[in-house]
C-alpha cells in the first residue's frame, strides 16, 4: 500500500495529509469562536436604600416613639423588607426596649415606613445611638 501522494514533484504523507484535513476545520471554528466572541462585565446593583431617617428621637420612659423612615426602591419589581433597628447598647435594648418587626412592602421609587420604639417605664435615661438597616426578604 501507497503511504505517499505525489502531486508534482513533491511527495506528502497520507497520514499527514489526513491529520491536516481534521485539525484546520476545528481550528478554524475555534479561532472563529474566539474572535466573534464578546465579553461584558454585569453588575447587580442593591435595589433598595435609606435615604431618610429622623437624625435624633427623644422620649421618656413608658413611651412609644414614632420612626419615619423613607426607603427608595430603584428597581420595577416589589420588594419585601423587615426593618432592623438597633441601639448601640444591645443590653439596654434587651432589658427595656422593644422595636416594630413588620414585613413591608417595597414598591418602585420612595417609600416611607412607619416604624416603633418603645422603651418599658423603668429604663433609666440613656443616650444611645440608633442603627435602621433593612432586610429584603424577596
Amino acid at each position: 500500500m501507497k503511504r505517499y501522494i505525489t502531486i508534482g514533484r513533491y511527495q506528502y504523507s497520507i497520514t499527514l495529509l489526513l491529520i491536516i484535513a481534521i485539525v484546520c476545520p476545528i481550528a478554524f471554528a475555534t479561532t472563529y469562536h474566539i474572535w466573534t466572541s464578546k465579553t461584558a462585565s454585569i453588575i447587580i446593583n442593591e435595589p433598595l436604600q435609606v435615604v431618610d431617617f429622623p437624625q435624633s428621637i427623644r422620649f421618656h420612659p413608658g413611651q412609644n416613639a414614632t420612626i419615619n423612615i423613607v426607603i427608595a426602591n430603584s428597581a420595577t419589581i416589589n420588594y419585601e423588607v423587615q426593618l432592623d433597628i438597633k441601639l448601640s447598647d444591645t443590653q439596654y435594648q434587651q432589658l427595656y426596649a422593644q422595636v416594630s418587626s413588620k414585613t413591608y412592602t417595597i414598591i418602585s421609587g420612595n417609600n416611607t415606613l412607619l416604624a416603633w420604639i418603645a422603651i418599658s417605664k423603668d429604663a433609666p435615661p440613656s443616650q444611645q445611638e440608633i442603627t435602621i438597616d433593612f432586610l429584603r426578604l424577596a
